[in-house]
């Protein structure tokens, strides 16, 4: 399967942490090229640093907002100009905003409403519009956009986070019938409860509640390398009749 990857190139969102960076060293792992970004400049610079000399020379790492078009604009444009062609993008960047969520909707704030939706929905259509110029991918090329199992229900509080994330839905099916004739593939995953330091800070934002993995099914939360072996696949060549999907990488949660 590597050599699958040899000499390919992806871009990829919010990688300096968690799912994201984890993606990056599965692709580099199997010979791939990758850029990577994040709004976090000093993470992302970390996460770099952490690399052997082999991977890093596959690797450009590029400090963005995804809200701003013209950023992703550019950095698309940087991995292609660095590698010579892109053949697949992961919109992975994503918040669950700054009080994650514990607010019925009359006590959200139009901020904090305008925050969440402009990172997981602006942000995810910004990374779609602009790769999907004519031209810039490869035919072939996948997208993987980032949703959650909140893009499958409801919330109790926090509802701008769920309707962020069915938008990702409705972006990653628009955008696989418009790609199906120019051999342009694009899917959504669904990740539940992660082990990542979102999860840890949510945990201890919602104090006695119960954590988040005890209601699912597998009773744990994922590895992130459970979540990005599934982006990976979805972005190589054995699901090259796979588009317009959604999966649920979940441990059950919407079972």
């Amino acid at each position: 399967m590597a050599a699958h990857f040899t000499n390919k190139v992806f871009c990829l969102t919010g990688a300096a942490a968690g799912i994201g960076l984890s993606t990056a060293k599965a692709l580099l792992s199997r010979g791939a090229a990758v850029g990577i970004c994040d709004i976090r400049e000093k993470n992302l610079r970390s996460a770099y640093d952490c690399l052997t000399e082999t991977e890093k020379s596959r690797v450009l790492i590029h400090p963005l907002d995804v809200t701003n078009r013209a950023q992703v604009r550019d950095f698309l444009e940087a991995t292609k100009s660095r590698f010579g062609r892109v053949d697949g993008v992961a919109n992975i960047a994503g918040t669950a905003g700054k009080s994650f969520g514990l607010r019925e909707l009359w006590e959200i704030s139009s901020e904090e409403y305008d925050f969440v939706m402009d990172v997981n929905v602006r942000g995810t259509f910004n990374l779609l519009a602009e790769s999907m110029v004519p031209g810039f991918l490869e035919p072939g090329s996948s997208i993987v956009n980032l949703g959650s199992v909140a893009s499958a229900r409801g919330y109790n509080k926090g509802a701008m986070y769920p309707a962020s994330k069915h938008a990702v839905v409705g972006l990653t099916k628009s955008a696989a019938i418009e790609g199906g004739s120019r051999d342009i593939r694009v899917n959504a995953i669904l990740p539940g409860p992660t082990n990542t330091e979102l999860l840890t800070q949510a945990t201890e934002a919602f104090g006695n509640m119960k954590r988040p993995s005890a209601f699912r099914p597998m009773q744990r939360a994922a590895d992130v390398s459970e979540l990005s072996s599934v982006i990976v696949f979805l972005l190589g060549p054995e699901s090259t009749f796979v588009t317009g999907a959604v999966w649920a990488v979940d441990g059950g949660s919407l079972a």
